[in-house]
């Protein structure tokens, strides 16, 4: 059974789900849940609904008496989905998936990517200009958005190696562990804290950055205007009784006063 196939099924019954919740309890088109996607890519989106993204979303949503349901898929699948509108709203899209998938964002960005590149301990390399990148081979994401400069690098080269998934992140940790490829791109952030869960935090090490790290959104399909809208006023809501900056704290996210709105 084919990826597609068994998403089309995940999406049929989830869908099916919310309209039967929806039938049952109330009639009003607030009463239907939002179905909003993404991989696991923690602190943003960490599994069990949680992370501090999902958390935004859900508690912005809630300010508005909007119900929400998470779904944890690839993310290249994720963006494929709000595109064609089989889910309402995909989590931490940069501007390139937003100019690429059509997608509606308010503006309101919820969060910075870094580009980092780690390393296991014992292989001495650091990163220090795009040239770099010609002599070891790296381990990326499928579907995630490096930046122009990294992204036509990737594009032009058979150097990188792509894990998918609801987890890439872990399958690219244990590749480099491995010794599947010699470097490995991500956020600092969540490269860290993931290696940490997995207990290899102490087989690797950071390499440098590049470049400015590119600003994050929650994306919604072209058809969901009203549930863009709900989201930019249920985040001022959020940001206005001091929850916002509460669920930043909670996850030991920074962000400048002015980020956001």
């Amino acid at each position: 059974m084919t990826l597609k196939t068994d998403l089309a099924k995940i999406l049929k019954y989830c869908i099916g789900l919310m309209l039967f919740a929806s039938c049952s309890f109330s009639t009003s088109l607030s009463a239907k849940p939002l179905l909003i996607a993404s991989d696991i890519w923690c602190p943003y989106v960490c599994e069990a609904r949680t992370g501090y993204v999902t958390e935004l979303t859900q508690r912005a949503f809630a300010e508005m008496d909007q119900p929400v349901h998470f779904i944890a898929v690839p993310f290249n699948r994720a963006l494929k989905e709000v595109q064609q509108a089989n889910v309402d709203a995909i989590l931490a899209v940069t501007p390139d998936h937003v100019a690429q998938y059509d997608l509606l964002t308010d503006d309101l960005i919820i969060g910075y990517a870094s580009k980092d590149f780690y390393t296991t301990n014992s292989f001495a390399w650091q990163f220090n200009q795009i040239e770099d990148l010609d002599t070891v081979q790296v381990g990326i994401i499928r579907g995630y958005d490096y930046g122009e400069r990294l992204n036509a690098k990737i594009a032009n080269s058979n150097r990188f190696y792509i894990a998918s998934g609801n987890q890439p992140l872990t399958m690219n940790l244990k590749r480099l562990i491995k010794g599947r490829f010699h470097v490995m791109i991500g956020n600092k952030i969540v490269i860290e804290q993931t290696a940490k869960k997995i207990n290899l935090d102490d087989q690797i090490r950071y390499a440098g950055s590049f470049g400015e790290p590119i600003p994050l959104y929650v994306g919604f399909n072209q058809g969901n205007t009203k549930a863009a809208k709900m989201f930019a006023d249920g985040l001022k809501k959020l940001k206005q009784t001091g929850e916002f900056q509460q669920i930043l704290d909670k996850y030991n996210i920074e962000m400048s006063d002015d980020s956001t709105f």
